[in-house]
């Protein structure tokens, strides 16, 4: 246990027991001693430079990705976007699909359960779009019945937002039926897996998910850095969340073209550092 302990710097300076991992975990050596090797070896800006140092960059930034898309099983790379958080990118969704596919009359269904920055985004956007809310209820034993899947999710259902391991029962949802039964009826399925990715080998591609999101500093990860993923032909449809830097083509003066993904989703300059500290957590 001790030589565990001495991995994290934290817990190795201070005579404490640690028990929050579910909110954010501690940081071992290795992702510190990453983060600090890139600012002392490759700081640069990637993607905005043809000198040496840029492409370096560029190439850490962009190797981090190719990782990421191995560890849940994207089909293809650019799948993969970067965020500030699981939170982020549930409000990306929310923005860029919830507005321009939701209209009156639909429903996106979503469990009792979830965690606000799977909730409150819905209800902004079901108040714009004049779709509805359902939510699927728990049992005496904090899980989804089968026969509560199966009827909250109907011909009516457009999306369905659902946490796989929910941060304050510890309740493992079924997320193989509830994506199944959605696709039956035409839904396309929202994962939360801030708190199953970490745990857990999970295989986007097996699970058949539109969408899924997690956080890094859940997993050994520093804080700020976060991932979504989406399957290509749906994120391609999508509009962009954050206007500027590098999700832009071209600059007409009355007209913008975007870049293609992933840089479509990735405004601005990247959490380089925490990108690279993701990519050495796993």
């Amino acid at each position: 246990m001790n030589d565990f302990k001495n991995e994290f710097p934290l817990l190795k300076n201070r005579d404490i027991t640690y028990l929050d991992s579910g909110a954010t975990a501690q940081k071992p050596s290795k992702v510190i001693n990453a983060v600090n090797e890139f600012y002392e070896k490759y700081n640069a800006n990637p993607h905005r430079g043809a000198y040496a140092l840029s492409v370096e960059a560029t190439e850490v930034y962009e190797g981090s990705r190719d990782k990421v898309q191995k560890f849940i099983n994207a089909k293809h790379r650019e799948e993969i976007i970067f965020s500030k958080n699981a939170t982020e990118s549930l409000n990306l969704i929310a923005h860029s699909y919830g507005l321009e596919n939701l209209k009156q009359g639909d429903e996106v269904v979503l469990s009792i359960m979830e965690h606000h920055s799977n909730l409150v985004p819905w209800q902004k956007v079901s108040k714009i779009t004049g779709s509805k809310l359902e939510y699927m209820y728990i049992n005496e034993s904090y899980e989804i019945p089968d026969e509560e899947i199966e009827k909250k999710i109907t011909d009516k259902t457009k999306i369905v937002a659902i946490t796989h391991i929910s941060n304050v029962l510890g309740t493992i949802n079924n997320i193989e039926k509830i994506i199944k039964t959605a696709h039956k009826k035409g839904a396309i399925v929202i994962v939360d897996a801030s708190q199953s990715v970490p745990h857990r080998k999970v295989d986007v591609q097996a699970l058949d998910v539109d969408f899924l999101v997690f956080s890094g500093h859940k997993m050994l990860a520093p804080l700020g850095i976060g991932v979504l993923y989406g399957k290509k032909e749906l994120l391609n449809e999508m509009n962009p969340f954050l206007m500027g830097g590098d999700m832009i083509e071209y600059v007409y003066e009355q007209d913008t073209t975007f870049a293609p993904l992933p840089n479509k989703f990735e405004a601005g300059t990247q959490n380089v550092g925490g990108v690279i500290g993701l990519r050495s957590s796993n």
